[in-house]
């Protein structure tokens, strides 16, 4: 029986591909395929892999036509055979003892999903910085799951949750979109608080682009389509993700573009309109200063602040 299927997608990043790989055939886990699905990458991606695939037999290699991350990975989906699904981005890279330790732990405890900590780490510097998937901000795992950052690959699945629900194609924050709402299939959640995975942190990436794309605003109808599903059973924690995903996050990043006034404005709106006293969250109260700072900058328009704060950030 194969125990975890790892799907890493691959797209045009030959320089880190060689150190995500090696870190996933040297897992410790026994009974693992590492799926590697080339999206269509035009530089030398593919001859790594099939180097790889030669020399590691637990590789299974495949090509196909560039759909996007969300394809690639839907891809990847349906090849697997694992009881447990996990997922590596092709550019970041994992500690050896990753799937045997997330393994362990979902099965030792009846988990369908498990979520563990990360290391933001840095191109061409030996800085790192730990980021904790589990902010204890309440005694629910499942509102805990709902409150922690939103990536795919901090976390491993029963393969079977992916039955009936694929990644949405073609859009920006696909992982938002997608893997909150888990918790309508599952609430055998848990944490390993245990940082495993290396998230690379370089300017090549697609949320780091100097000029503004149309598909930024999906995080507009990406939240939406959250709020429809899960408001109604958890309004606490939706609103906590608009403050964290829109009013911080979406803020700063639109400011960098000539049209930041105009988006920041329909953030501004949107809480009016749904969230007037976000502010009294009770996650909110529990979250940084610097957090807390920024929000209340992004909903009074106080754009040279703002750009002061990311500055120096």
């Amino acid at each position: 029986m194969i125990k975890m299927s790892v799907v890493v997608p691959v797209y045009n990043v030959s320089k880190y591909l060689a150190k995500c790989l090696d870190s996933l055939v040297s897992q410790t886990l026994k009974d693992i395929e590492i799926i590697v699905v080339n999206d269509g990458s035009t530089d030398n991606s593919q001859e790594i892999i099939a180097e790889y695939a030669k020399n590691y037999h637990i590789i299974k290699a495949y090509s196909k036509k560039n759909g996007g991350l969300s394809d690639a990975r839907n891809y990847g989906i349906a090849k697997a055979k694992g009881e447990y699904l996990a997922f590596v981005d092709s550019d970041d890279y994992v500690d050896k003892t990753m799937m045997e330790k997330m393994y362990n732990y979902a099965k030792n405890n009846k988990l369908d999903i498990v979520c563990c900590d990360c290391f933001k780490v840095y191109e061409n510097s030996l800085e790192k910085v730990e980021l904790k998937a589990n902010l204890n901000y309440s005694n629910d795992n499942i509102k805990n799951y709902l409150l922690s950052p939103v990536m795919a690959w901090m976390r491993i699945y029963k393969r079977s949750l992916f039955d009936k629900i694929k990644f949405q194609k073609g859009i920006y924050y696909e992982d938002l979109e997608l893997i909150p709402k888990l918790v309508k299939q599952t609430k055998k959640i848990g944490f390993l608080n245990e940082s495993l995975y290396y998230y690379l942190q370089r300017s090549g990436s697609i949320m780091q682009q100097k000029e503004f794309n149309i598909k930024l605003l999906d995080i507009f109808s990406v939240l939406e389509s959250n709020y429809q599903e899960l408001y109604i059973t958890y309004p606490q924690e939706i609103e906590y993700m608009y403050i964290t995903h829109l009013l911080r996050t979406a803020t700063l990043r639109f400011l960098d573009y000539d049209n930041y006034q105009e988006n920041i404005a329909k953030i501004v709106k949107i809480f009016d309109n749904r969230f007037c006293d976000w502010a009294k969250n009770p996650y909110y109260k529990k979250s940084s200063i610097k957090l807390k700072i920024i929000c209340v900058l992004a909903y009074n328009k106080c754009y040279k602040l703002l750009r002061l704060l990311k500055k120096f950030n």
